[in-house]
């Protein structure tokens, strides 16, 4: 008797296809319902929290709870809507979203060789900018928080360098790149998601670099069929940038 099971083969094998039943319309109307909710929520919240402050209601930490209920609703209704829509809705897999093991010296390799890209690219860009359109490049958000002491240092080492990563992996690249990609192809799946990555950044200045940060991470999603490079590689990414401010700034103490 033959037991040869292709199911039990793709399971087993790293290099094998992911299994993608979601689509592109799935994501637009997954954008297109997190851009109505997010809006919605931001600007709601805003109110109540100037209110509260206000009548005092809230301690001198309402930038620390303000920013970890804000990330937290965001957080949920990303993973929610991947949760919907690919894994209950369309009866996908935790391993079709490139949630699986993947080599770590090969994960290592692709951080370095990464890295060294995107911050050749940026000193270029900036170079660029600066010199040849005479703009200077502002501060970034995360910059600007830093500096006004506004939000716990602890608090945005762990969203910047752990919990963005996974999150905006498992949404741009698990879900809508997949989902672009089942209908429309490789090439217009990179660039739609890396632009719509870079557009939910609001950061006009570094449009160009993000969408490029994007396409790096699609690409190699696409090579390596999982998750955990991407999120590797944007965690240290972002790890090495958010310690080169609290350093500029002098804010080294976490606690």
């Amino acid at each position: 008797m033959n037991d040869y099971n292709p199911r039990h083969k793709d399971r087993l094998d790293p290099r094998a296809g992911l299994n993608i039943t979601w689509g592109a319309l799935d994501g637009i109307y997954s954008i297109l319902f997190l851009a109505a909710a997010l809006t919605g929520v931001y600007f709601g919240s805003a109110r109540i929290f100037i209110a509260l402050s206000n009548r005092q209601l809230l301690s001198e930490n309402i930038s620390n709870i303000s920013f970890i209920v804000l990330y937290g609703i965001q957080v949920l209704l990303m993973m929610g809507v991947v949760w919907f829509v690919a894994l209950h809705k369309r009866k996908g897999r935790l391993r079709d979203l490139g949630v699986r093991y993947y080599s770590i010296g090969k994960t290592l390799w692709y951080t370095l060789i990464s890295l060294i890209a995107i911050f050749a690219i940026s000193f270029i860009y900036v170079f660029v900018m600066n010199s040849v359109f005479a703009i200077e490049a502002p501060a970034s958000k995360i910059e600007i928080l830093i500096k006004n002491r506004s939000i716990s240092n602890t608090i945005l080492l762990v969203v910047v360098a752990f919990i963005g990563p996974v999150i905006e992996e498992v949404f741009f690249r698990g879900f809508l790149y997949s989902a672009f990609k089942k209908n429309w192809g490789v090439l217009p799946a990179l660039f739609l998601s890396s632009v719509l990555f870079s557009i939910v950044h609001l950061q006009l200045y570094s449009f160009v670099p993000l969408m490029i940060i994007g396409w790096l991470l699609a690409y190699i999603f696409e090579k390596t069929k999982s998750l955990f490079p991407a999120i590797f590689l944007h965690g240290v990414y972002n790890l090495i940038l958010i310690l080169i401010l609290l350093g500029q700034f002098e804010m080294i103490n976490m606690y």
